[in-house]
């Protein structure tokens, strides 16, 4: 069983679940910030202990504020297969990345703005592509049985795979 201190739903009450509302993950973030504030104790050691809580709400907030992260951790929780151990990737994938990789830097060296912002379109697109297919597998494994939510863990991993890719080419990328 997972504690707060590595479930980063449970450090912020929230449920096991990709698509979180963010207005509800800001509002508990601030809730338990308020409640762990080192600020609330006089004693030096539970001052340490509140620092060190709020630390765990700070790193709760980062990962589940975002989609790839919260993802992650999201599947590691409900015992998929974690990143270090499946690197699959689509056969056809590091073609097309290495296509518009190739297309991209021939836009940078162009100074080509407007092939430029259709690169970066193209990955944020590719990106949402993925979000999405991941938040609909993840609801598709909550529903299956066994032997399916194993099939639909290692769909997801493949998706988050594939999702690295295109975040990389945004992070990347100048108009990105």
């Amino acid at each position: 069983m997972s504690t707060p201190n590595d479930d980063p739903f449970a450090a912020l009450d929230l449920p096991r679940r990709f698509d979180l509302d963010p207005k509800k993950l800001h509002s508990r973030f601030i809730q338990a910030q308020a409640k762990a504030h080192p600020d609330r104790f006089d004693d030096p050691v539970a001052q340490a202990d509140a620092a060190e809580q709020s630390a765990r709400i700070n790193h709760a907030h980062e990962t589940l504020r975002d989609p790839e992260r919260r993802a992650n951790a999201l599947l590691t929780l409900i015992g998929g297969p974690d990143k270090q151990d499946d690197r699959s990737l689509p056969p056809a994938l590091l073609m097309e990345m290495m296509e518009a990789r190739e297309a991209m830097d021939d836009a940078l060296e162009r100074g080509d703005d407007e092939a430029i912002a259709k690169s970066a379109k193209w990955a944020r697109d590719g990106r949402g592509k993925h979000l999405a297919r991941i938040a609909e597998l993840f609801d598709q494994a909550a529903q299956a049985g066994d032997e399916q939510r194993a099939d639909l863990h290692k769909e997801v991993r493949l998706e988050l795979n594939t999702l690295r890719y295109f975040q990389r080419m945004i992070d990347q990328t100048p108009a990105g």
